[in-house]
């Protein structure tokens, strides 16, 4: 009974998600790239080209090309920084807070070399709480929290070359 009971609550609760159109991000149908291959021209081995590379090749249907001649289009990434800033100090002049900011610039240029998106930037900024006791554990945490900026990033990245029609 109390099982049952809360089965019906729960599609109840699920049932105006549905009405609303709700979908998770990237379930969207043209959300899927228009194009049959990418050339990235990234810093080999950096985690901006990992993290792209794997998103480019998740979409199932689009490859990595080799070369720019043989690509449907080009990603270029053309800078990529980590920016820290102290935020808040207290009275003893010691850092309480820092401002973590990641940028990201790119462009998408066509088989002809003719540009589909102008050079675009993306700034990702959060707040970290520090405390010199926990250093250690705080670094780390400045870690996470430039890989979560990075990953957003990413699918910003993606979900604009999903809108880019390019002539095959």
């Amino acid at each position: 009974m109390q099982s049952s009971r809360r089965l019906w609550i729960s599609a109840l609760m699920t049932l105006p998600l549905a009405a609303c159109g709700f979908q998770l991000r990237g379930s969207r149908p043209d959300a899927k790239l228009d194009f049959n291959s990418v050339h990235l021209e990234a810093t080999h081995g950096s985690p901006i080209e990992r993290d792209l590379r794997s998103s480019i090749l998740a979409q199932g249907h689009t490859v990595l090309a080799t070369d720019r001649k043989s690509a449907d289009v080009t990603l270029r990434i053309l800078q990529e920084n980590q920016e820290k800033k102290v935020l808040t100090i207290n009275a003893q002049g010691q850092v309480r807070e820092y401002s973590l900011l990641y940028r990201l610039r790119f462009d998408v240029l066509d088989k002809d070399n003719a540009i589909l998106l102008e050079p675009t930037e993306l700034a990702l900024q959060t707040f970290m709480s520090y405390s010199e006791s926990q250093a250690l554990a705080k670094e780390t945490e400045e870690r996470l929290i430039y890989n979560d900026l990075r990953a957003d990033a990413v699918s910003q990245v993606m979900r604009r070359l999903s809108q880019l029609k390019p002539k095959l």
